[in-house]
């Protein structure tokens, strides 16, 4: 069982004495417990495959977790550094978090590479979000897809269920924007609590509201139960989902019932039906093949992903930064921020990362692109 944020620091990868100075030492915080824990071990997982040497410094992968809770992520912050000077942080795992653990960052000059979601914490870089980058999209790069095939299938009239949290008021400002500039009216904007066993009373009234299609703004199992209750009751209109669909049960959960629901798509869960010519489709097959022989056949997710690609970019990044100075030093940790913010053309298992001193996103809208549940399988739509 992990430990919680006050416990041991464990090194992920490797059980070693404490690290020498030479050594780099990559903080990694992450919700192992809490309501974000399902993604936060997602995350962990992603982490197990960093190198254990880069430009011949060994390197140190240390793990605290978060708790789900953002004063958990500070403290958790604050104790890699005090004790073991870490020199880049990848985590939180939460967008409360992930703000949260941004003051602590300044103060250290600590470069952070979030794997929360929200551009805000990204943009627009100033002197404070200088030190922070990321490795997932947007919400309107996920809500794209979507939203063109709606127009294209002639979508007029359109109902959000999403969680009743940062997530899904995210989501009823995205489709508000989207339903706007596409012509389409949003009918209802229903929620629930990701704890919820029942959401009938909101199904009743998005049919009532006789929308032609419905987006589920969730992710993972709680996102199956609005598809399954409205289908129960009877609904045949085109369903939609969102990224976080595509992670956990909610195949699983749904069935056959799930087959036709329109997704944006990730090459970290879907390479395999990416065009060939797709620029990040050889790393993300690469991730999928070495994520699923570690924890077997369907486990490959977004989550893990992001953590993933994460380490890709400190190892990409290393060989610049010891140009400025030794791990440990502020000269170092100057040096990997400088060289993340110029990284170009690294292809992930998410996506091609382009960084630049005005965008910390590195992911643009060709890292997703429309796909649909298929017999079970999440693939590219055609």
């Amino acid at each position: 069982m992990l430990r919680s944020m006050l416990g041991v620091c464990l090194a992920v990868q490797l059980c070693a004495a404490p690290a020498l100075a030479a050594d780099i030492n990559v903080g990694i915080i992450l919700s192992a417990t809490g309501p974000a824990a399902a993604i936060g071990n997602a995350e962990r997982n992603g982490t197990l495959f960093g190198p254990t040497e880069i430009a011949g410094k060994k390197v140190n992968y240390l793990f605290l977790d978060e708790a789900s809770d953002s004063t958990a992520a500070v403290a958790a912050l604050r104790k890699l550094y005090q004790e073991s000077k870490i020199d880049i942080l990848v985590g939180p795992t939460s967008t409360p978090g992930s703000f949260a653990a941004i003051d602590p960052a300044v103060e250290y000059r600590l470069p952070m590479i979030t794997l929360a979601p929200v551009n805000a914490l990204v943009a627009p870089v100033d002197a404070r979000r200088r030190w922070i980058f990321k490795t997932t999209t947007n919400d309107d790069h996920e809500a794209t897809p979507l939203f063109a095939n709606m127009r294209k299938t002639g979508v007029k009239k359109l109902a959000l269920i999403g969680f009743g949290d940062s997530y899904g008021d995210a989501w009823s400002k995205v489709s508000a924007d989207m339903c706007a500039a596409a012509g389409i009216e949003l009918v209802a904007d229903e929620k629930y609590a990701r704890t919820d066993t029942t959401v009938v009373g909101q199904i009743l009234k998005i049919i009532a509201a006789r929308p032609d299609a419905v987006l589920i703004a969730a992710s993972g199992a709680p996102a199956a139960l609005p598809l399954l209750q409205l289908r129960e009751k009877g609904y045949e209109g085109q369903i939609y989902g969102t990224l976080g669909a595509t992670f956990g049960d909610f195949r699983k959960l749904t069935g056959v019932q799930g087959d036709g629901i329109f997704v944006p798509l990730s090459p970290a869960v879907g390479a395999a039906s990416f065009p060939d010519d797709y620029p990040a489709k050889k790393a993300a097959l690469e991730f999928i093949q070495r994520y699923e022989a570690k924890f077997g056949p369907g486990s490959r997710n977004i989550f893990a992903g992001s953590a993933y690609d994460a380490l890709l970019l400190i190892e990409r990044a290393v060989p610049a930064a010891l140009k400025a100075g030794e791990p440990g030093t502020a000269e170092f940790r100057e040096g990997l921020r400088s060289a993340i913010e110029g990284l170009k053309g690294v292809a992930g298992s998410r996506g091609v990362y382009n960084y630049a001193p005005n965008d910390h996103t590195g992911l643009d809208q060709s890292a997703l692109t429309l796909g649909k549940l298929d017999k079970g399988e999440w693939i590219a739509a055609r």
